[in-house]
């Protein structure tokens, strides 16, 4: 979370800046190499949400799990569903966020522990998962949507703009030449 909000004040600031201190795009050609840069600019700060909303999924399958069957056999299933899913993401670039790993590696220690000490509690495992791991990630997912959606509705805004400098000037092309009688 922090990562993103920083990452996208980041980005806020150096292109307040840049637009400051570089010279406007002086035609289309300048527009569009500023907007595919823009895209290569943001597009990591984008996949973020997507990998916190792919961990809070594993949470909820993991907490998921602790209600099917038999206690060992429960915490099993879903200690081998976080191993896969730590398999799956130890070689990606950039690593896996490290609130991700942290919660992932938090619910693993709660899941062993369980799984060593006398019969475990499922009931208040879950119910710690559910409350220290899940709604925290759920927090962080929605306050990215919540951003994602408000810089979507800015370039939403330029686009209706750009739009509507394309009907003007197609309409202008269009009566240069106007029908012959």
């Amino acid at each position: 979370m922090r990562k993103l909000i920083w990452t996208l004040g980041s980005l806020a600031l150096a292109l307040s800046a840049s637009a400051q201190y570089m010279p406007p795009a002086r035609d289309l050609v300048d527009v569009q190499r500023l907007t595919n840069e823009y895209q290569r600019l943001t597009m990591p700060a984008l996949q973020e949400p997507g990998r916190y909303a792919d961990a809070l999924i594993l949470m909820t399958s993991v907490h998921t799990s602790l209600r099917e069957g038999p206690a060992l056999p429960a915490i099993d299933n879903a200690l081998e569903k976080i191993n896969q899913y730590m398999s799956r993401h130890e070689k990606d670039d950039p690593p896996l966020p490290k609130d991700v790993v942290r919660y992932v590696n938090l619910a693993k220690t709660w899941l062993e522990d369980a799984k060593m000490g006398p019969p475990p509690d499922l009931l208040s495992l879950r119910e710690r998962i559910h409350h220290e791991i899940m709604h925290p990630m759920q927090r962080h997912v929605l306050q990215q949507i919540e951003l994602m959606q408000q810089a979507a509705n800015s370039i939403d805004a330029l686009s209706r703009a750009m739009q509507a400098r394309i009907v003007l000037a197609a309409g202008a092309a269009a009566n240069a030449s106007p029908e012959q009688p």
